[in-house]
């Protein structure tokens, strides 16, 4: 299975990689960089309605 660099994660979901995760805004505005997100774990709240989570390169 191919890895998504650009597989959008919402928050409270359960990860599946641990590794370093950037916050957007529902139109792709960059809110908060470099939060670590262990495998296993929930991608903590998002500060704005609509904002994802997407692994850092």
């Amino acid at each position: 299975m191919a890895k998504q660099q650009t597989a959008k994660h919402k928050p409270g979901s359960n990860c599946e990689e641990t590794g370093k995760y950037a916050e957007y805004t529902e139109d792709g505005t960059l809110v908060n960089e470099d939060i670590d997100v262990e495998a296993g774990r929930r991608f903590p709240p998002a500060q704005a309605k609509g904002s994802y989570f997407k692994k850092q390169k």
